[in-house]
């Protein structure tokens, strides 16, 4: 009772949280993003871009398994009224370990079948999944697998109860640590292993810090029936949600890496990185703070939930709008400056890339299907993505080369507008506020971009 009075008081709103949260996460993010990018340059001075295509591949598909195995634990938590109860924390938490082993298991499968068949000249020569150094670097994942299963409750907890300052502590810690061993072993040795290691590093201290530096009681291992039937009943959405979202948001990547070379994969994987630096700080913010603020707004009031939800559309609206146009006509300048002549096809990779921020800006009714407990959409929506990069990127590359592929790759990602509206429409949340935004903020972005490329180009012509 005492909980709940305090969490209405003025003072302690669920407007000023998500302001407070989204305040420490946003600059948490923009930390991290910056510390990425700074080692990432660094790295490229240092290492061969095919050492980039290797690692992207690895990352690939060690995400792609945690996506596949991805039960909602975390959002379960999160969403459901007994999230913070003592056998519901350790019920999840022996889900966790329970997806850990298993994936772990996954991994090295996976490895070893990716030896086998590049032995046995299943893939095309000179390709990443040809490449002799990969099963090995994927082997090496499976520690990461059961190290995240070993992830204190506290992490779930802390986004639940939107004390996002924690979390970000944590993760730019943990990450400061790992940068520090990455580009240490890199000078060191000049070899594509640094990186790897810097990953594991990342992951063993997420975890350890968040048994030891994350406040609340720590949950114990334990099974209760009750508890596990809600937690997979809700989580078999997030499952096959999982799957598609990730074919949705980066099958591009397993296409290519079985078509391009290891080094134009590596570029790639440059141009991808310089994206996900701007969108790492939106998805995190909508991940994060606008999921646990709409599963708390359904428990109490839907009709807040649906006024929050129109409200950051208008707000992501313009941000993604802006870059989105910024980068199209300018993005290639990032590229000029900051790295050197072998990674410069990453500039028009770049630009072209920067439309799909737009793309997503219906994540922010997605979290709201996820608070709703109707995650179906979701799933409908990514589907129709993943299918369309099935469809298109091949098609596309064998048509029109790289360019032709990633402007597949863009495409894809608008395919599943469509979805997003009809449920807006379905629960009267499409209205001339939430979509009237976009196109004058994409159209004011690529104007903005134009005018810096005209003056970047009288100063240096």
């Amino acid at each position: 009772m005492s909980t709940l009075m305090v969490t209405h008081l003025p003072g302690a709103s669920l407007r000023a949280r998500m302001l407070r949260a989204a305040g420490w996460l946003v600059g948490g993010n923009v930390s991290s993003q910056a510390l990425r990018l700074v080692s990432n340059l660094i790295l490229t001075r240092l290492l061969v871009p095919e050492a980039f295509g290797l690692v992207a591949a690895v990352n690939t598909l060690y995400f792609a398994l945690v996506m596949f195995s991805d039960l909602g634990v975390w959002q379960s938590v999160v969403k459901s009224p007994h999230g913070l109860e003592p056998r519901f924390l350790g019920t999840a938490w022996t889900v966790q370990l329970l997806r850990a082993v298993l994936l772990a298991s996954v991994v090295l499968s996976i490895a070893a079948g990716l030896h086998l068949g590049a032995g046995a000249g299943y893939f095309a020569s000179g390709t990443v999944y040809a490449d002799p150094r990969l099963p090995p670097m994927v082997a090496l994942f499976a520690v990461c697998a059961l190290l995240q299963g070993l992830e204190s409750m506290k992490l779930a907890c802390a986004q639940r109860e939107l004390k996002v300052a924690h979390l970000a502590r944590l993760e730019l810690l943990s990450q400061v640590i790992a940068t520090l061993v990455t580009v240490g072993l890199a000078l060191a040795t000049h070899s594509v292993w640094s990186m790897l290691v810097g990953t594991l590093v990342a992951s063993g201290m997420k975890t350890a810090l968040s048994h030891l530096y994350l406040p609340g009681p720590s949950a114990r291992p334990s099974w209760d029936r009750n508890c596990a039937a809600e937690i997979i009943g809700f989580g078999k959405w997030i499952f096959l949600s999982s799957i598609i979202g990730f074919l949705a948001a980066h099958g591009e990547k397993l296409i290519l890496g079985g078509t391009l070379s290891t080094a134009s994969f590596g570029i790639f994987s440059i141009a991808n990185t310089l994206l996900l630096a701007l969108l790492g700080v939106y998805s995190a913010v909508n991940g994060h703070i606008l999921f646990s603020a709409l599963s708390e707004a359904e428990r109490t009031d839907a009709q807040q939930a649906a006024r929050v939800t129109t409200r950051v559309q208008q707000l992501a609206d313009v941000l993604l709008g802006l870059m989105a146009g910024g980068i199209f006509v300018a993005g290639h300048w990032v590229v000029l400056w900051f790295y050197d002549a072998r990674y410069q096809q990453a500039g028009w990779m770049f630009q072209w890339l920067g439309l799909s921020l737009l793309a997503i800006r219906h994540q922010v009714v997605e979290q709201l299907m996820f608070a709703r407990g109707q995650p179906a959409w979701v799933t409908a929506s990514n589907a129709l993505r993943a299918l369309s990069l099935v469809l298109l990127v091949p098609a596309a590359y064998a048509w029109g080369g790289e360019r032709g592929a990633i402007a597949a790759v863009v495409a894809s990602q608008f395919v599943s507008w469509p979805v997003a509206l009809w449920f807006k429409a379905r629960n009267g949340l499409l209205t001339w506020k939430s979509e009237a935004v976009w196109l004058p903020a994409l159209a004011a972005g690529m104007l903005l971009g134009w005018l810096l490329d005209q003056s970047l180009r009288s100063i240096f012509k």
